[in-house]
């Protein structure tokens, strides 16, 4: 059994973490730098890995060409600046593994769950991580329904 991770984000800038940014300044998070966000899906599959990563990364409702920009790895530079959170549901819904298998042949999959992926920079001497859980819980997660996990 194979595992591919897809990171899906936004070719042009993203208001939705342009807006969460500025809101976090406004509730005293001054050393963070920045943050960005992407959409995460994790694929459990048979087969050749090659071969399901150039198909998955063409199906449009996952990443659209004209506006996504796509990635199976996650960026490991500057590591000690920037820490990423990953936010999903705790009751994942099985929709899109249906779709994948149903609609758009994907018969080798065996199980995908999606999230979003956070990515917060930050400057100075910070606790990254403390601080990252902080305003994980404070804005990006609704802790009834979501859960968090630092990458």
């Amino acid at each position: 059994m194979n595992e591919l991770e897809l990171f899906v984000s936004l070719k042009v800038p993203d208001n939705v973490a342009i807006t969460a940014f500025h809101t976090l300044h406004k509730l005293g998070y001054h050393n963070l730098k920045n943050l960005e966000r992407s959409d995460y899906y994790k694929f459990k599959f048979s087969g050749d890995k090659n071969q399901f990563q150039k198909k998955i990364s063409k199906v449009d409702i996952l990443v659209n060409a004209n506006k996504h920009k796509f990635s199976f790895n996650l960026e490991t530079d500057n590591q000690d600046k920037k820490t990423s959170v990953l936010v999903q549901d705790i009751n994942h819904n099985q929709n899109l593994l249906k779709t994948l298998k149903e609609r758009l042949d994907f018969k080798n999959l065996r199980n995908v769950e999606k999230g979003i992926l956070w990515t917060m920079y930050f400057g100075g001497n910070a606790n990254a991580k403390a601080i990252a859980t902080d305003i994980t819980k404070s804005l990006l997660m609704n802790e009834n329904y979501q859960k968090y996990k630092i990458i």
